[in-house]
């Protein structure tokens, strides 16, 4: 009788002793998760980058991109088309006057409508010096203008600006563009 008691004894000893680890493991839980959570939380860019190869890093910071502006359109001037072109490819946007640089035209000062097109050539390889063009045509009146530019070696996009004239284009400025193909 004595030994089953003393085993009645320790085997309730025992399912305490679960309990209580039990209690702590579940109490300890949230802990854990908690401290896991913080830990991803607070984990810097540095940490990430571990994952990734320079190489793939490198062209993300490597995104030839041109950002172009055409100024002194005005009510008159109808939707215009913007051209970038570099190493055989292009990027191409209509503007529809009445739904784009329209509200930007400031009739009290005189200054005119500003387009704005950022063109950007993700998987397209552009070296330093490379050549790169912008055109801007008024579809109205056939009026285009042109720029040429160079790929600088700063890892910034490249700005062009371009201002649209009142005057139709003349002979000579057409065979200057049907030389450029």
């Amino acid at each position: 009788m004595k030994d089953k008691r003393l085993s009645l004894g320790i085997r309730k000893k025992k399912q305490q002793q679960q309990k209580q680890h039990l209690t702590v493991a579940l109490l300890s839980l949230p802990l854990l998760l908690g401290f896991i959570a913080t830990s991803v939380l607070n984990a810097g860019p540095d940490a990430y980058a571990q994952g990734i190869t320079s190489s793939e890093i490198q062209k993300k910071k490597d995104i030839f991109k041109v950002i172009m502006t055409v100024q002194g359109l005005d009510h008159n001037s109808g939707d215009i088309v913007t051209i970038v072109s570099v190493n055989g490819e292009s990027r191409v946007k209509l503007f529809d006057d009445t739904k784009t640089y329209i509200h930007s035209v400031n009739a009290t000062d005189g200054t005119g409508g500003i387009i704005e097109y950022v063109a950007t050539f993700p998987n397209t390889t552009v070296n330093v010096g490379d050549e790169y063009k912008v055109w801007a045509l008024a579809i109205k009146d056939s009026n285009l203008g042109c720029q040429r530019g160079n790929n600088s070696p700063a890892t910034r996009p490249e700005f062009v600006g371009l201002y649209k004239q009142k005057e139709k284009p003349t002979a000579s400025q057409a065979a200057i563009i049907s030389n450029e193909k």
